[in-house]
């Protein structure tokens, strides 16, 4: 057909057209089936309160970073070619050999790349081709399993490393929300890769490659964890594993009982606090009523309120780090920034407030966020995640550089600044950077932590503790704390004197 200089091929033009009419509708029905943990991008309200924890440092993996065309992602880039040799060559000396192998991981991933594309949303995926799409899948996906497998066997990554900070900054970018491809598909290329090293261990290349991404997330912790994650076939992403794999670290820890905890030293040490408090105990009655309405405890907090680590500390509560199974090895992987027990929250014996060892370093932010972004993406999300529950709640306790202070001491948070108030400062910034992406305020009770709130909230509006909380925040400070405790001292030496002096008379 032909007219004012224009042709057009009709019968071509309708057949694409068909052609695409097809492939949506088959990547529609692939959508609808696919699990609800895909790859959504970040809303941009979440996104906007920190800018640079959801974007790739190194390397972008996956399509929704594809087209960036930064200069930090060049070095990754071009890491990924050099990555698909050094994997082929592992199992294929032979250089042309590979030719072959290439062109059966094309054939695998193409088959699946509906399927693929059904985990992106359409607008981010609709723009490229089969073949652009392909290539990239297989580029990515052989780039992270010849990682995977580095790691594993401690060989060394001179080209990683020339990049300043490389590993660390990989480490963050394999779990970034938006930095993800279908597990499926790196199983899929695991089943076709020959991996000697890992013959005599008798996996099925799905097992294989879930013990390697174990172990590269929480290092030796993650060799213990298998029988208690998904299958392959469940997990959508490498950052779903990572999740799977600190909520079934929550869910399987208990706190010590008493017995284990010491209770005979810790009964003398409560004896002791006691002791050392009876002063100022004494003064509560007589200064609480003195106490101006705009300093009491009403003033500062509603009743659906929350303490925070330093007033709860003033309500006698003591704050513990949860310990994990001792191993004997050191934490690896990024997961380590969680402690040996993630998310562990608990409050025994009513005053006794236990929590993981958060470090507080380069990878902690981003790692938090992404697994609060993963969570709020999911399409059946019934109430707040572990980790944004886990997030808000550390949000409450750290207000300020006081109470950062206090879970510092009790060594529940570790920075790696220096310290001082300069270092607690940065810790309450922190909590403060994080909690804003983590929107459960009004689901919190619907949480692993409602039960434990409640009895927070109990605790901080028991007239008792109000009073007693206020009568410290108020009017006693550090040296008069030490006041307290030397006339403590002077009047348990004179109780003893006399008690001497009187046994000589007789």
């Amino acid at each position: 057909m032909a007219g004012d200089d224009i042709t057009v091929h009709v019968e071509w033009l309708a057949r694409r057209l068909a052609q695409q009419q097809v492939d949506a509708k088959a990547t529609e029905q692939h959508r609808i089936m696919v699990s609800n943990h895909r790859v959504p991008r970040v809303p941009g309200h979440v996104r906007d309160l920190n800018k640079d924890a959801y974007k790739p440092g190194l390397v972008a993996i996956g399509p929704l970073h594809a087209g960036d065309a930064e200069y930090r992602l060049r070095p990754g880039n071009r890491l990924k070619m050099t990555y698909l040799n050094s994997l082929i060559s592992r199992g294929h000396p032979d250089p042309t050999q590979h030719l072959a192998v290439i062109q059966g991981y094309i054939r695998l991933v193409a088959a699946r790349e509906q399927e693929a594309r059904a985990m992106y949303a359409a607008e981010d995926v609709d723009n490229i081709g089969a073949e652009d799409f392909i290539q990239m899948l297989v580029l990515d996906g052989c780039f992270i399993i010849e990682h995977l497998v580095n790691v594993a066997l401690g060989q060394e990554e001179p080209l990683l490393h020339a990049t300043p900070f490389g590993p660390t900054q990989l480490s963050v970018d394999l779990i970034l929300a938006e930095n993800q491809i279908p597990f499926f598909v790196l199983v899929d290329l695991t089943k076709s890769t020959r991996l000697p090293e890992f013959g005599s261990t008798g996996y099925d290349p799905p097992v294989l490659l879930m013990k390697l991404v174990q172990y590269y997330l929480a290092g030796e912790k993650g060799r213990d964890m298998s029988e208690r994650l998904p299958a392959a076939d469940g997990v959508s992403h490498i950052l779903h594993l990572l999740h799977a794999m600190v909520t079934a670290a929550r869910t399987s820890w208990e706190p010590p009982d008493r017995i284990q905890d010491g209770a005979v030293l810790e009964m003398a040490q409560e004896a002791a606090r006691l002791l050392r408090r009876l002063p100022l105990l004494l003064l509560v009655p007589l200064l609480y009523p003195i106490l101006p309405e705009d300093r009491r405890w009403g003033a500062s907090y509603g009743r659906e309120d929350l303490a925070s680590a330093s007033d709860l500390k003033r309500m006698w509560v003591r704050f513990k780090k949860a310990r994990g199974r001792r191993t004997g090895k050191a934490a690896a992987g990024i997961a380590s920034v969680l402690g040996p027990v993630p998310l562990a929250v608990k409050l025994v014996h009513e005053d006794r407030l236990r929590l993981p060892q958060l470090r507080i370093e380069f990878r902690t932010a981003p790692l938090l966020l992404n697994l609060v972004a993963f969570e709020q993406s999911s399409e059946q999300r019934t109430g707040p995640g572990d980790v944004s529950a886990y997030v808000w709640f550390m949000t409450k306790m750290v207000q300020s550089a006081e109470d950062a202070g206090v879970l510092v001491a009790a060594e529940v948070v570790q920075s790696s600044s220096a310290g001082g108030s300069e270092s607690k400062e940065e810790v309450a910034r922190f909590f403060r950077q994080v909690g804003a992406a983590s929107e459960v305020e009004e689901e919190a009770e619907k949480s692993y932590l409602g039960e434990m709130l409640g009895k927070l909230r109990e605790r901080s509006h028991h007239p008792l503790f109000m009073m007693w909380a206020d009568v410290q925040r108020n009017y006693f400070t550090v040296p008069w704390a030490v006041v307290a405790e030397f006339v403590t001292l002077i009047t348990f030496i004179s109780a003893i004197l006399q008690t001497y002096g009187s046994f000589k008379q007789k």
